[in-house]
């Protein structure tokens, strides 16, 4: 592993310890660079804060968990994603429940809407997406981000199975055909 990489692990794994101890707003980088042994340049080398640096730890759980395949996405994927999230609660429910202009809500936000509005034009044949399609990405994007904070300050009741389940289910046409979960609810109705 080059040694850049290791140093962004380092930075990830000692960022999700100090945010079971305080809110996220109240991390700074040099204490962030102090636990680590760290010098505030290689800090900044990788990042530009520690909501640059949540964005990271969350766009690597994300590629880990979720693989795009001509479009489309696995619905099992977005569990992988939900128990990543109940794996690492206090940092999610710390680093999610900031609203800043850099914090990682925003930066989920964002990051979802980009994924699908490529995923829905790729299927879709077209550079351009409706209007409609559109809304309802960017609609179906604050609603999951919404639903998935409460979930985990709520203690993640539902399983993350669960979880992604209910996501899809809520989800409008455009999100349900990217995870093809439309036919995977009929499959799963005319199994029973």
């Amino acid at each position: 592993m080059k040694q850049s990489n290791r140093t962004k692990l380092l930075l990830a794994a000692e960022l999700k310890q100090i945010a079971k101890l305080k809110p996220f707003a109240r991390i700074t980088v040099s204490e962030l660079c102090q636990r680590c042994g760290v010098d505030r340049r290689t800090f900044y080398y990788h990042f530009r804060d520690v909501y640059d640096l949540s964005a990271w730890i969350f766009n690597q759980t994300v590629d880990a968990c979720m693989t795009e395949r001509d479009g489309y996405y696995d619905a099992a994927e977005l569990a992988l994603v939900m128990d990543a999230f109940c794996s690492d609660p206090d940092f999610y429910r710390r680093a999610l429940a900031e609203d800043s202009q850099n914090s990682l809500g925003r930066h989920v936000l964002q990051h979802n809407v980009t994924m699908f509005e490529a995923a829905a034009r790729k299927i879709r044949g077209t550079e351009e997406l409706s209007a409609e399609d559109s809304f309802d990405i960017r609609y179906h994007s604050c609603g999951s981000l919404f639903s998935i904070r409460r979930w985990l300050f709520s203690e993640c009741r539902e399983s993350p199975e669960e979880m992604a389940r209910l996501l899809l289910h809520a989800a409008p046409p455009i999100i349900k055909e990217i995870y093809r979960f439309e036919q995977e609810e009929k499959g799963a109705r005319s199994d029973a």
